[in-house]
Parts: C-alpha cells; sequence; structure tokens
C-alpha cells in the first residue's frame, strides 16, 4: 500500500514538473517571440541616418588619425575621402547637425571607445546659445542614437538636460525605440533599403548660391559679454583633449557671418590663445572661399559649401594639417588599401551627383570643379549671354575659364548653348556628353 502511494505521488511530482517546464518553455517562447517583435520593430521604425553615417566609423579595426566634430558647417564641409585622395589622412567625419558643442564633448568622449585619434578637429561655429539642447532636442538624437547604451551616454543624458524630465530623456536618448515606435506613417523606402554611404561621415549638398554682403572681418569688435553654456563647454572639449595627450585644432569654418558671428569667433581666438592651441577661423582666411561659387545656401548664419568651397577647404586644412601635426600620409600603407576601394565608390558617387544634376547648368559647373578623376571638355555657343559678374561667369572663372567658343559643334542642336563630355580619367571612358 505504502508502496502504492509512493508510486502515486512520484507520478504527481512528476506530472507537476512537465507543467512547470512546459509553462517555463512557453513563457521563454513568449519572451523571445515578444524581444523579435520590439528588436524588428525598432530595425524598422529608428531614424536611420545616424546608423548609416557612422557605420563606417564602427566597423573599421585600425585606428583613425583625425576626427572632425561640429555642426552642419562640419558635416557638409570636410570631406574626409578628399583628404584621403589629396593628403593620405584617414579621417571621419563626426559632425551633426545643429550639433552643439555641449553635445560635441560628449560626443567626442564617446567616439574615444572606439578609436585613438592623433588629432581632434572641432568647429566652433555654435558657442552662440547659452543653453545645452535646442528646443526641438530632435538634433540631439543624430549625435546619440548611433552609439550603444553605456554609463557614459547615460552620463551625457543627466548633464545635457540638467536633471530636468531626466526619466523622460533617459527613456528617450538610451531607448530611442520609445520614441520611434510610432513611425509607420513615416516610413520611407530609405527604412528598407540599406542607404549605402562612402563620404565616411560627411553629406554632400549640390547647390550654388547667390552671394550675400556679409560683415567686414576687420571693423568688428571682439565678443565683449558673459561666456556662453557653449563656450564654456569648448574649454571643456580643449581641457579634455590636453589630458588625453590629443592634438586638437580649433576651426571656424566658412559662412557668410553677421558682426554678431564675427564678433564670436574672434573670442574663440582669445580662449585658444589662453590654451595655446591652434586655431583657424575662415572668415578672416577669405581668400580659401569664393562666395560667388562655394555655398550652397545663402542664410546668413547657416550658410554651407558646396563640393567646390569644400574641395578648396580640403586643399588647405590637408596641407596646414600635415604641416603642423604629426599626421602621416597612408597612401601607401598597405593596411588602408581598402581605403582605395572606398575611393572608388567615392568616385562613381560623385559620377552619380552629375547625373542628378544634368538639367542645371549652375551645380554642373560646380561640380567639375577640382574633381580629381573626372576630365570635362566644355563648348559654349557664340549665342550664349555670360553677363559681367554673373554667377555663371563666376562659375567659368571658377574652372580658370577653360572653355571654347565653338558654333559648329550646335549646328546639329540649335536649341542649345553649352555642351558639357566628361570622362573618367582612370580609366580613359568617357561618363556623358551633356547639353543645355
Amino acid at each position: 500500500m505504502k508502496e502504492h502511494y509512493e508510486l502515486i505521488l512520484h507520478k504527481k511530482k512528476k506530472c507537476l514538473h512537465n507543467k512547470v517546464i512546459k509553462g517555463l518553455l512557453k513563457l521563454i517562447t513568449f519572451f523571445l517571440i515578444l524581444f523579435v517583435c520590439i528588436f524588428l520593430t525598432n530595425e524598422i521604425t529608428k531614424r536611420k541616418g545616424p546608423y548609416y553615417k557612422f557605420e563606417d566609423f564602427f566597423s573599421q579595426e585600425q585606428d583613425f588619425d583625425v576626427l572632425f566634430f561640429g555642426s552642419s558647417h562640419m558635416l557638409n564641409g570636410v570631406y574626409p575621402m578628399e583628404l584621403w585622395k589629396r593628403y593620405g589622412i584617414i579621417s571621419y567625419n563626426m559632425g551633426n547637425e545643429s550639433e552643439r558643442l555641449t553635445a560635441t564633448y560628449y560626443n567626442i568622449q564617446l567616439s574615444l571607445q572606439y578609436t585613438k585619434p592623433k588629432l581632434i578637429v572641432v568647429d566652433a561655429f555654435i558657442v552662440k546659445p547659452n543653453e545645452k539642447v535646442d528646443k526641438k532636442k530632435d538634433k540631439l538624437h543624430k549625435t546619440l542614437d548611433a552609439y550603444p547604451i553605456s554609463s557614459l551616454k547615460y552620463k551625457a543624458v543627466k548633464d545635457l538636460f540638467d536633471n530636468q524630465n531626466l526619466l523622460e530623456r533617459e527613456v528617450e536618448f538610451l531607448f530611442p525605440f520609445s520614441m520611434y515606435h510610432s513611425r509607420w506613417d513615416e516610413l520611407l523606402e530609405l527604412d528598407f533599403k540599406k542607404e549605402v554611404k562612402c563620404e565616411k561621415g560627411a553629406t554632400t549638398i549640390v547647390n550654388v548660391a547667390e552671394p550675400i554682403e556679409t560683415a567686414n572681418f576687420d571693423t568688428v569688435g571682439v565678443y565683449s559679454d558673459e561666456e556662453t553654456i557653449n563656450m564654456q563647454y569648448l574649454r571643456k572639449i580643449i581641457e579634455y583633449c590636453k589630458e588625453n595627450n590629443i592634438d586638437i585644432l580649433i576651426t571656424y569654418l566658412p559662412h557668410t557671418a553677421t558682426e554678431e558671428y564675427v564678433a564670436h569667433s574672434k573670442y574663440i581666438q582669445t580662449i585658444c590663445d589662453e590654451y595655446s592651441i591652434n586655431y583657424l577661423n575662415f572668415l578672416k582666411e577669405s581668400n580659401v572661399i569664393n562666395k560667388n561659387t562655394d555655398f550652397k545656401d545663402s542664410s546668413e548664419i547657416n550658410s554651407h559649401l558646396n563640393p567646390s568651397g569644400a574641395r578648396k577647404l580640403a586643399d588647405y586644412l590637408g596641407k596646414y594639417i600635415q604641416e603642423n601635426y604629426n599626421i602621416p600620409d597612408q597612401r601607401n600603407n598597405e593596411t588602408f588599401n581598402f581605403w582605395d576601394e572606398d575611393y572608388d565608390k567615392y568616385v562613381q558617387f560623385k559620377i552619380n551627383n552629375f547625373e542628378n544634376h544634368e538639367k542645371e547648368l549652375n551645380n554642373y559647373l560646380m561640380l567639375l570643379y577640382d574633381d580629381k578623376e573626372i576630365d570635362y571638355q566644355i563648348k559654349i555657343s557664340s549665342k550664349k549671354v555670360i553677363e559681367n559678374e554673373s554667377v555663371l561667369q563666376k562659375l567659368l572663372e571658377n574652372l580658370n575659364n577653360n572653355y571654347e567658343i565653338d558654333d559648329e559643334v550646335f549646328k546639329e542642336n540649335k536649341d542649345k548653348t553649352v555642351k558639357i563630355t566628361t570622362w573618367d580619367n582612370r580609366t580613359g571612358e568617357l561618363i556623358k556628353e551633356v547639353w543645355f
């Protein structure tokens, strides 16, 4: 009888054990499915821009020699692939739209968890604001989202928002899914088709802006009010780099500045002098950029360089960096042969830019400036009026007036007045003949 009772008890325990196991398996399966659903939803709905921008940064095993930080002036103005072709500099553009120096301070620290640069270049355009985060705050996602959760990222969120609504901000910036899960009605093709980036963090914008008058650098005084929060963070950036034995170069990239911005740019010089570091103020170095051909927009405070301006800046910056810092030319270093492969993709990207602007003569002429891999021939009909001081005249001057007046080629295309032929100078192959 006792043995029979023990057998029944054993069967009950075994049955209960099996039920517990099945229950646990169901629970584990449920959470696995839930996790997969959340992961897939997050992958689809998250804004892809920051991840695509930094993909080459995170995937490169070798250290970068130079990192560039700043706002959209840096993002649109410094082309690492041009620096590679011209000077063999291994660099990455870490700049982001509207990135304040408060955010740059943490962007630098977060980036140094993945690479050890010899030089950090920081553009100090956004020193004016006296608050840490723009009211729209969504631009901060472009700086932080690509970095995984860490104690440093938490520290950044806590500091930038001064502990205000901290729990809400922690959830939003440490777990971006909380913000993006409702983006279903905003989804685009880009959210399902991976965007191939080949600019090492930079963003090219193709346009030629009408020039506007800017403040006279020599007649404007130095900013004399109290330092803004972003000026204070510029100091923190400099001190952080010095503490970590990293060279730092401060820039103020070209833009069509008002007197207020000129005054700010001059004050930055006083900060750099205090720390005995180099400062390149391109409002002062006015001979580098041509305001008639090299800007893509005409806003007084947000003028950005187009490819013509960015290539001129690359020549100036590359030469300056190699003359003033211990940055090697890596073009003959077999370790970086893959940069040549990346550059080939970049050339195809530039060729595609031409194809996208075949109906815009000004943009087409601007893109021809100093392109190392594209040869060209320009034929112009005598019927084409090139007005004195016009944008067209300035763009042709930008190309050293490398064109011919030739009516013969327009006999069969009488409604056209400009013909531009381009070749890939690596292969000698014809790219295209375009008529305007």
